[in-house]
């Protein structure tokens, strides 16, 4: 956008504002692999299950359907990542229950700061499947990424981990910072969380 940068401070503030790790988004479908990777990682499902995707179905009282309203009969996990099939990781997640789904969210770390080297970081919101009660519908919403918030760098972060051979990466913008007095100090980085096992991220990527 445009600005007169002597006279910034009557700009829009919204001008300098970095939408990438300051905006808070509910992602949808770019979720799914993670959806895939937490029940294949405890074993609720694998590549060659299946299930029989009616289009649509019901959790909480409250309907739920493909992004196209059409039924595919029955098909593997792998056509639910192919034709992004809201119906398919919902199933993951009735496979792989409740809990356990949430317990994988938190430790992608969706709903924290990445602690990436810039100004005004926000931090996801994932309190829907966290509160008392939270409805089986929520989870089911979370599972094409629905009911849950993210930030663009936690989202790019967490989908890192399929090709990190299932650690959880820090991001860093540089290496070191060099001062004018000659001083060079190193950005430490941190050791990497293994969220899944290399070979559930082999087998996500594949």
């Amino acid at each position: 956008p445009a600005f007169d940068p002597n006279e910034y401070s009557v700009a829009d503030p919204a001008t300098f504002s970095n939408s990438l790790i300051e905006g808070v988004y509910e992602m949808g479908s770019i979720l799914k692999p993670l959806t895939m990777a937490a029940g294949i990682d405890v074993s609720a499902v694998s590549p060659k299950t299946t299930y029989n995707d009616k289009g649509c179905g019901s959790k909480s009282g409250a309907k739920f359907c493909n992004f196209d309203l059409k039924a595919r009969g029955v098909v593997d996990m792998q056509e639910v990542l192919s034709q992004s099939l809201n119906t398919g990781v919902s199933f993951v997640v009735d496979r792989m229950g409740n809990e356990k789904f949430a317990e994988y969210i938190e430790k992608f770390e969706l709903g924290e700061e990445t602690g990436i080297d810039l100004p005004n970081e926000a931090a996801g919101n994932i309190n829907a499947l966290f509160v008392e009660g939270a409805a089986d519908i929520d989870f089911a919403s979370a599972s094409f990424g629905q009911s849950i918030a993210v930030t663009p760098i936690a989202m790019i972060r967490a989908l890192a981990t399929l090709a990190n051979d299932g650690k959880l990466p820090e991001p860093h913008l540089v290496k070191a910072v060099r001062y004018e007095n000659g001083v060079t100090r190193k950005i430490v980085q941190a050791d990497e969380i293994q969220v899944l096992k290399p070979e559930t991220a082999a087998t996500v990527t594949d």
